[in-house]
């Protein structure tokens, strides 16, 4: 079978198997906040470049409070970097050194993990690397890994959902000179677009709700509600980020798409699907082909098999079964030129061969193999160059999660028990059906550092910051994991 075969087929087996069970959107679904205003044009990040001096790119990020205008007519207070709400899209070249400046003017310590890089424990940004209000932090690393799209979060102790939430997030766009292929468009805010998807609930006054849960009942696409996308080409490409702190999208078109990357960078050639589903943390790129006169809209859909729970019931609570409209795409002009051919090819998928190392993860309720997260407990070490085999099992039959791993990137080798979508290609954040076994191949960053650690999680950031974490060290061979206490800020 052709995997261009087994993509489409995969995700329409899903979705056959979800009308088969009777799930229907959430007859209780809240109306969204600001559903009746007029459509606002889609918001996009700056791409922020940074100083290049030689052969090193500068960045300043300042972490800080603001207001922003998130629903109509309302002023939301929120936090952000280089300004009120959200961040920018940085760039950043394959080869390149990143020196990197982040100010804290927040009331409270925080740290930017850089998600989907590889670079040293120093410059990763786990909890151990807080920093408190009015200090600032420079880490340093060089770009070492093929063009993709990443992005950047808070990651400080038991509070990533909360800095998330309010606002602490920006995509990436690393760069290679590999990157261009015929069709595929480029030009970053016309027909190459980044689409940060995400969601809140707010309180009568219009301010973010923290107390009534966090699978929010208004999605927000780059940081606004109800936006439109007013195209000026035929064809676009969509660097689509699920950046919700608990929410799984199923994301679907109303017509067929084309995937060419996911989390690590390009797929092998271009795949055609009618539906993607992301949890969150993931990123996935889709290239989509515009006819004048007929709009789209970008839907999130009830995720089929209600995402592997038991129940509806079940399944509302996640909001696996809640439907809505994200982003209206509006059609190009008769007069705008056609596409040329997207390109049949696109990065050769090469696995290496493993080193024959095996790690399990049981993911249950809010531990990992047993075990609540302890900032000052090495969980293991990784002592050489090349990838492992982990065996990873969400060992819940009625809970939705996922799994994340710094510094690394992984191949699904294989699903037990439930399915994922596109496991031909790397990614660095996976589904984990409820009683499902996701088989993976870890290709970690070799970094050797006995004194500070690396996290693996579930990228539902409530249920990391509620112990669902885990920390490995990387360290030369023979070498023991020397690890420096964390200061863990206000304790």
């Amino acid at each position: 079978m052709s995997r261009r075969t087994f993509f489409k087929g995969s995700v329409l087996a899903v979705a056959a198997a979800a009308a088969a069970s009777g799930a229907t959107a959430c007859s209780t679904q809240p109306e969204p906040r600001g559903a009746d205003a007029e459509a606002r044009p889609l918001p996009i990040p700056p791409l922020y470049e940074g100083e290049l001096d030689g052969n090193t790119r500068r960045f300043e990020l300042t972490a800080q409070e603001g207001e922003f205008e998130i629903v109509p007519g309302t002023m939301t207070k929120t936090w952000g970097f280089n300004g009120p709400w959200l961040g920018p899209t940085l760039y950043m070249r394959r080869g390149e050194q990143i020196d990197m400046t982040v100010h804290n003017e927040l009331p409270e310590a925080t740290v930017v993990h850089w998600h989907g890089l590889h670079l040293p424990a120093t410059a990763d940004g786990g909890p151990a690397l807080m920093f408190d209000p009015g200090e600032s932090w420079s880490p340093s690393w060089t770009v070492d890994q093929a063009a993709a799209t990443c992005w950047y979060h808070p990651h400080p102790h038991e509070k990533s959902a909360l800095h998330a939430y309010r606002g602490l997030a920006g995509g990436i766009v690393l760069d290679d000179d590999d990157s261009v292929f015929p069709g595929l468009p480029n030009d970053y805010g016309v027909d190459d677009i980044p689409v940060i998807i995400g969601d809140a609930n707010f309180t009568e006054d219009g301010q973010l709700d923290e107390e009534s849960g966090w699978v929010g009942d208004t999605p927000l696409i780059n940081g606004i509600t109800k936006p439109r996308f007013e195209a000026t080409t035929r064809r676009v490409r969509l660097r689509v980020l699920n950046g919700a702190v608990l929410r799984f999208r199923y994301l679907t078109l109303g017509a067929p798409f084309h995937v060419v990357a996911t989390d690590q960078g390009f797929l092998e050639s271009p795949v055609e699907v009618d539906g993607v589903l992301l949890s969150p943390g993931e990123r996935v790129e889709i290239v989509v082909d515009l006819e004048p006169g007929k709009d789209l809209t970008l839907r999130d859909d009830k995720l089929p098999n209600w995402g592997g729970l038991p129940d509806k019931d079940t399944a509302e609570t996640f909001g696996a079964t809640d439907v809505f409209d994200l982003l209206e795409i509006v059609a190009p002009a008769e007069d705008a030129p056609a596409s040329p051919a997207l390109a049949d090819k696109l990065v050769p998928f090469e696995l290496p061969q493993p080193t024959g190392v095996e790690r399990e993860f049981r993911m249950k309720n809010m531990e990992i193999n047993g075990k609540s997260m302890d900032m000052t407990r090495v969980d293991f070490a990784v002592d050489h160059k090349g990838p492992e085999i982990w065996h990873v099992t969400n060992e819940n039959d009625d809970m939705l999660h996922n799994f994340h791993v710094h510094n690394a990137r992984f191949a699904v080798q294989g699903v037990e028990n439930g399915e994922v979508e596109f496991t031909a290609g790397w990614h660095d954040t996976i589904e984990v059906p409820p009683l499902a076994t996701v088989t993976l191949l870890v290709d970690i960053g070799y970094y050797p550092d006995p004194t500070l650690a690396y996290m693996y999680h579930c990228h539902m950031l409530n249920h990391e910051d509620s112990g669902m974490m885990g920390q490995f060290v990387v360290v030369e061979p023979g070498q023991e994991p020397n690890l420096k206490l964390p200061n863990i800020h206000g304790e």
